[in-house]
């Protein structure tokens, strides 16, 4: 799993998604969404995993009824064990923190209901530009902690929960077109 950050980058993600790095793209409704969470997978399936989009978890266990669905953008299964080994969200982040903070929780729930407390949980968050980052000690804190869903209801952390966070820069160019230009790895404990 070491490889994931020699997979997630700029030449990776030309590769896949051209239109994303050097044609440009519009910032329009979901498209960067789309894009980030199409090349998750792809680099899923690059290092041999078998990666799906928006998969959503299993609903079962004590955790079945917090939240009604609980969809993450990116879903690495290991071939062998045919287990979870991944789980990932993609979020745009313009500088605060609260926008994170449900993505965070989603990552935890999902891992939670996947029943595979050792899968990696990865945060990629995408800004125009550079951007105050966020506190990563304090999202990490959410997971190894846990937090109250809607309803009461306590999600436990799990102590033992790795949780990676990248940084995915667009800039505007002068035809009104976002690039990606970087993919940076944040929030090293």
């Amino acid at each position: 799993m070491s490889d994931i950050c020699s997979q997630l980058t700029i030449k990776a993600a030309t590769f896949h998604l051209p239109m994303w790095t050097e044609w440009g793209v519009r910032d329009v409704g979901h498209l960067v969404h789309s894009l980030g969470c199409t090349f998750l997978t792809a680099a899923g399936r690059d290092l041999g995993f078998a990666a799906v989009s928006e998969v959503p978890a299993p609903r079962e266990g004590p955790l079945a009824h917090v939240e009604e669905d609980v969809r993450s953008d990116s879903v690495w299964f290991d071939r062998t064990t045919r287990r979870v080994a991944l789980v990932a969200e993609f979020e745009r982040y313009a500088g605060k923190q609260k926008d994170l903070r449900p993505k965070v929780e989603t990552l935890l729930l999902a891992q939670q209901r996947w029943a595979c407390e050792d899968a990696i949980l990865l945060l990629a968050y995408w800004s125009v530009g550079f951007v105050t980052l966020p506190d990563h000690d304090s999202l990490r804190s959410i997971v190894r902690g846990g937090f109250s869903a809607m309803g009461g209801v306590r999600v436990p952390g799990n102590p033992k929960a790795r949780l990676m966070f990248y940084q995915f820069v667009v800039r505007a160019g002068q035809d009104g077109l976002i690039r990606l230009e970087n993919i940076i790895r944040r929030g090293e404990p």
